[in-house]
């Protein structure tokens, strides 16, 4: 179909690479857009719709139902699906000018470039979504010497991860990210013994900063999990973890969880920037090259709202991201939108509530309950707009705040004097809302 969304015509077939959340709805976002020509879906599952990707926090370690974790796809997205298959090679603006078919591959004749794929076969393609996604960081010294070491990062992480857990085994976590804690509280839900071993200052600090990544520290204490932190570690051994200091904890389970590494091996002399994610520009399309997008953990991307190159958090961040990019890779290039998110991170740890949204490098002032209870709000500011809020057992309060981020609201809003009035505080937030024809939040 030619002539949609300000195309000339040339874009005749549109290439995803990746079928987990973000390569599934970005093509579900062309479809929707009004894309009607030729699309492939290229991905190393077996199965399709492949399973999806659930976080710790949900009830599969804990020994919940794993039915329903497929991915729900529209029925009428009619797509082309190469599974079990990777993407190995990428060259751009070389596809082939007989018919666009290259040796061993299937072509369009388009101008946008040619994928080698594990099967050996080439694909040529006018425009292309890269969504490959990440794997789970496990550096050299964390890859051997334990007999049981996991990861997680794909439902048959969890599943293995599960099946350990059974025997009532010791268990170190390595890394106090979102996932690390998760699976940590989850596992004193079993009743196990549990060790969390993080280098920073305290859990979550690389999101939430040092001073509330030190409070949360006391939530696990409290659960009797053990909270290692300004801790690295030297090897692994059969019986356990050795930290660099010479201290031995023993394990007879060891998940590392110390981030995630976005795929992009095989985009490796490409031309594109891929450096820590490949580089996006606000739009979502790809930095130096001509139809190319990308989406999800794979990307990073300048955010307008905060100035700063990002990478998404939340599947809600994804599944946003995945529609721009398709809005993007539809729309000529001057018409394309501008991708602006709030980040977003919700956690489950021993029956609280955790939810932060915005970015956490500012200073956080408490502006509602108390850190003593467990049942606040945190606000960051940069000194002159609001960044981020961390509401804990507080999730009623979240989306006032999201909204707050979201418009840059000023800082004075809670930068209320020593001792200033919780009621003044809530006069201020309600005043700007009217003002900014906010819905009121009660």
């Amino acid at each position: 179909m030619t002539g949609i969304r300000g195309t000339d015509g040339t874009l005749r077939h549109i290439a995803v690479v990746g079928t987990s959340l973000a390569g599934v709805r970005s093509a579900e976002a062309l479809r929707r857009l009004g894309f009607e020509d030729r699309l492939t879906l290229i991905g190393r599952d077996t199965d399709f719709p492949p399973y999806d990707r659930p976080p710790p926090s949900q009830s599969v370690l804990t020994g919940g139902d794993v039915d329903g974790y497929r991915l729900l796809v529209a029925p009428d997205l009619d797509a082309e699906l190469m599974m079990n298959t990777t993407a190995e090679g990428l060259t751009l603006g070389s596809t082939s000018a007989k018919g666009g078919t290259s040796e061993g591959g299937v072509g369009t004749g388009g101008t946008g470039g040619t994928l080698r794929l594990s099967s050996g076969r080439t694909l040529d393609f006018d425009g292309l979504v890269i969504a490959t996604g990440a794997e789970a960081r496990q550096p050299v010294p964390l890859r051997s010497g334990h007999p049981d070491v996991f990861v997680l990062r794909t439902f048959e992480d969890t599943l293995a991860l599960r099946a350990a857990l059974l025997s009532g085994p010791r268990v170190a976590v390595i890394g106090a990210g979102f996932v690390g804690c998760a699976v940590a509280s989850h596992c004193r839900a079993l009743g196990l013994d549990v060790t969390v071993i993080e280098e920073g200052p305290g859990p979550l600090g690389r999101v939430l900063g040092t001073a509330m990544g030190r409070e949360l520290a006391g939530l696990h204490r409290d659960h009797g999990t053990v909270v290692k932190t300004g801790a690295s570690v030297a090897a692994l051994h059969p019986d356990g973890v050795e930290l660099a200091d010479g201290t031995r904890v023993p394990a007879d389970v060891v998940v590392v969880a110390v981030g995630r590494a976005p795929r992009t091996e095989w985009l490796r002399g490409s031309g594109l920037d891929v450096e820590g994610g490949v580089l996006l520009d606000a739009t979502c399309a790809a930095a130096g090259a001509s139809r190319v997008v990308a989406a999800g953990d794979v990307a990073r991307w300048f955010n307008p709202l905060f100035g700063a190159v990002m990478r998404v958090g939340r599947r809600g961040d994804t599944v946003e991201q995945a529609a721009a990019a398709a809005d993007t890779l539809l729309a000529d290039g001057e018409n394309a939108v501008p991708f602006e998110s709030v980040p977003y991170f919700r956690s489950e740890q021993y029956g609280t509530t955790i939810q932060f949204v915005g970015r956490g490098n500012g200073v956080p002032h408490v502006v509602a309950g108390t850190l003593a209870e467990r049942q606040f709000v945190a606000v960051y500011t940069d000194g002159q707009h609001i960044t981020g809020a961390l509401c804990v057992n507080r999730p009623s309060q979240l989306i006032r705040f999201r909204r707050m981020v979201a418009a840059r609201a000023p800082a004075d809003l809670v930068l209320t004097p020593e001792g200033g009035q919780v009621g003044t505080l809530a006069g201020n937030l309600t005043a700007y809302e009217a003002a900014a024809a906010f819905p009121q939040t009660a």
